[in-house]
């Protein structure tokens, strides 16, 4: 719903201007302005009340980078087991072909959320690696 706001943490921090009677630049600013609270808001409501405790002063850039720091270690941990039972997944004969397929596509999906892209031959690969030898 707030997409627009992306761009708010993601380009770098406007500065005040400096010649306060250039109308344009001022406007600029105080949207620069508004839509940083609203990204603030937004963000500061999908935490815990200990987190915003610690975040209240922050600009979302900084709480961007504050999180990532925090979590960006959980991140790598779920991408190794995530990995681990995708490497790791044979099919066995009882299962159905499908179900198994839709399993190994949700982990690989999970993993390029998390920024770890295999590529559409190496996941097809996978996949077909993961059948019994009758699948040959």
């Amino acid at each position: 719903m707030h997409e627009k706001l992306l761009n708010t943490i993601d380009r770098l921090t406007i500065a005040t201007p400096t010649n306060l009677y250039n109308v344009e630049a001022t406007k600029v600013y105080e949207k620069y302005k508004e839509d940083c609270l609203h990204a603030k808001c937004i963000i500061m409501h999908s935490k815990s009340s200990e987190i915003q405790r610690q975040n209240h002063n922050m600009e979302p850039t900084a709480i961007i980078e504050h999180l990532k720091k925090m979590y960006g270690g959980q991140s790598r941990t779920i991408r190794y087991q995530l990995s681990k039972k995708l490497f790791r997944s044979l099919m066995s004969t009882k299962d159905q072909v499908g179900l198994h397929a839709l399993k190994m596509i949700n982990f690989i999906e999970q993993l390029e959320k998390l920024e770890c892209k295999l590529g559409k031959y190496f996941s097809q690969d996978l996949i077909l690696q993961s059948l019994p030898e009758s699948f040959s």
